[in-house]
């Protein structure tokens, strides 16, 4: 490697160390600027999280009633709506 590479890599190495010297001292200032936006975020969040769960709860719960509904229907020996509909066409 020749004097061109090793200041190119001296070059980096210092550059990348003045970044990371100034993202410390620049962190705390930063944080305390957008700690109420990132509060706000999450609230949102937070709230659009409790409203899915809320519905996914609420379908889940659909769907089990539907279940239980056609399991009663087979075990009093009622046909089911298919069944009905194709009897229906062939009478027509």
């Amino acid at each position: 490697m020749g004097i061109g590479g090793r200041l190119l890599g001296t070059a980096l190495v210092l550059t990348c160390g003045a970044l990371a010297v100034a993202a410390i001292v620049a962190a705390p200032r930063v944080l305390r600027t957008t700690r109420p936006f990132v509060r706000e975020g999450l609230r949102r969040g937070l709230g659009l999280y409790e409203q899915a769960r809320t519905a996914a709860a609420e379908f889940a719960d659909d769907v089990a009633d539907l279940v239980a509904e056609v399991r009663a229907d087979q075990a009093n020996g009622q046909p089911s709506t298919a069944d009905e509909s194709e009897a229906d066409l062939k009478k027509a």
